[in-house]
């Protein structure tokens, strides 16, 4: 799954949470014979509903998207399989660079 995808996932969880509150909150509101506070309640009732369609459907969005941009990722490796191993090996040669600057002691410089 890439970083975007969990990032979405991330979001529609945190958004489900909200809902759940304010669903708990809702529950927790008593009538009292209130004919305000019922309709107040039935209006938020159709609002979290609302919002629960509104989240899944953003996640199968995310998730559809995700996969094309994946399907499209690895047909492009399919289609120009010798450039991807020179970025792979170019992008492993900078990480291994990267690893051996930070191993270094700062006082090790090398020679000229």
């Amino acid at each position: 799954m890439s970083q975007t995808s969990d990032n979405v996932a991330a979001l529609g969880e945190a958004l489900r949470n909200i809902v759940d509150h304010a669903e708990a909150l809702l529950g927790a509101l008593s009538d009292e014979g209130n004919p305000d506070l019922g309709s107040l309640r039935e209006r938020v009732s159709r609002s979290i509903e609302t919002a629960r369609a509104h989240l899944d459907e953003m996640q199968s969005d995310a998730e559809r998207a995700s996969e094309k941009a994946v399907a499209a990722f690895e047909q492009w490796i399919v289609d120009n399989p010798w450039t991807a191993v020179a970025i792979g090996a170019g992008v492993g040669l900078a990480i291994g660079v990267l690893l051996a600057a930070r191993r270094r002691p700062a006082g090790d410089a090398a020679p000229r």
